[in-house]
């Protein structure tokens, strides 16, 4: 498996001119991006950093989001996507708890700066220093000649996700996992360099990195970014003839009982991907019903990466289900001591294989609980039909749909 050095280098010679990231009138071609993350680590790399080193994404939905998600684990700077709505509290503590080297931000987030410690570099990619020493290499000049040897099971991504109980777990993802996982995606969903998808959910969460950024990325299509919560996403929809859309069941619930939902010509747009949990009956008929939009219920979580199931796109979906497990990965229902369960008979959902996390940074304790015998233990609750699709189960009164 390439790192994503490798992979950025492979895909600019592709597809070279072709478009990877739309943000308004900016766009930004294969080529393009492959020399601004090229910028993005050369800049870090002057400026001190070193490999392992965390980096903090402070940033709303913008390009400059993408650069450094992508552009610091070139030469091996670990990108901590944080949650711009989140309290200052919070992002503090993250900020401690990864002990982060760097924080990339924007002039509104100053306030916060007395709070992050002394040695933490601090840059603003809206402020007009940004282009003047020491951050003119993270945009412009030479980039490094010699670049060092970097594996694929080194870590690229630090994701900070709050359980139901409100705890926070960082997960820590390699290039092997994000390339993976984006792979994953290719056959069950038909992605492919026409695609065109739509982004404007918020870029902090693993959900959109994956499946609007790396997705696009790994299948050669374009990611048409978007202010996150924009209220235009059906005229951006229409005017940029998007064709996948995901988010959220709230999310598409929201654009299906929008005044313009059913007046605009949407004919563009093949696929809704739902994550997090099921649509709804009456998101799902508008999209369906309404624009021939297959809208795709799928089972994600953090220490997958992101995707483990999917109801399938050819062949029939099954409302309510998380489907079948994504090519390369292997799911199973098993009891409390480990053992796997026939159909229909309720158990913990585990999952192995490429996508699966690293660990959870800097807790070895939680780690060996979810990581067993080859397995992820990912505590939810399930069980798989008589004709292999699986299903959560979020009480004791579940019963196996016939």
């Amino acid at each position: 498996m390439d790192t994503l050095r490798d992979f950025f280098t492979i895909q600019a010679r592709r597809f070279a001119r072709e478009t990877f990231l739309k943000f308004g009138e900016q766009q930004y071609s294969y080529e393009d991006l492959d020399d601004r993350t090229d910028h993005v680590a050369t800049g870090l790399n002057r400026m001190g950093l070193r490999p392992g080193d965390r980096i903090a994404l402070l940033l709303c939905n913008r390009p400059e989001f993408i650069f450094f998600l992508l552009g610091a684990p070139k030469l091996g700077f670990i990108p901590v996507p944080l949650n711009p709505d989140d309290s200052y509290d919070d992002i503090a503590f993250i900020m401690q708890h990864c002990t982060a080297a760097a924080i990339v931000t924007e002039k509104r987030f100053s306030g916060l700066r007395p709070r992050i410690p002394k040695a933490t570099c601090w840059i603003e990619v809206d402020d007009e220093s940004f282009g003047k020493p020491p951050f003119q290499n993270l945009s412009s000049g030479p980039v490094l000649s010699f670049w060092p040897d970097l594996s694929a099971d080194d870590p690229a991504l630090i994701s900070y996700t709050r359980e139901t109980s409100g705890q926070l777990k960082a997960v820590v993802l390699t290039h092997s996992n994000l390339l993976s996982n984006g792979s994953q995606m290719l056959l069950p969903f038909r992605f492919n360099e026409t695609d065109r998808f739509l982004c404007s959910s918020p870029l902090h969460s693993l959900e959109a990195e994956i499946l609007l950024v790396f997705a696009p990325l790994v299948a050669g299509g374009c990611c048409l970014l978007q202010e996150c919560g924009s209220p235009r996403v059906i005229q951006e929809i229409y005017k940029n003839q998007a064709t996948v859309l995901a988010g959220t069941p709230e999310f598409l619930k929201a654009i299906s009982e929008s005044k313009t939902f059913s007046g605009t010509d949407l004919s563009s747009l093949r696929l809704a991907i739902c994550h997090s949990g099921p649509v709804g009956n009456g998101a799902l008929v508008a999209f369906q019903d309404r624009h021939d939009v297959l809208v795709a219920e799928v089972y994600n979580r953090a220490e997958a990466t992101c995707l483990i199931c999917a109801n399938p796109y050819a062949g029939v979906r099954r409302l309510g289900s998380l489907g079948f497990p994504l090519p390369g990965q292997e799911c199973a229902i098993i009891d409390a001591q480990g053992r796997e369960l026939p159909p229909g008979i309720p158990g913990k959902i585990a999952v192995r294989g490429p996508n699966v996390m690293k660990e959870y940074y800097k807790d070895p304790e939680a780690t060996a609980r979810a990581l067993r015998d080859g397995w992820l233990h990912t505590g939810d609750s399930g069980c798989m039909d008589a004709d292999g699709y699986y299903w959560r189960i979020p009480d004791s009164k579940f019963q196996i749909p016939d």
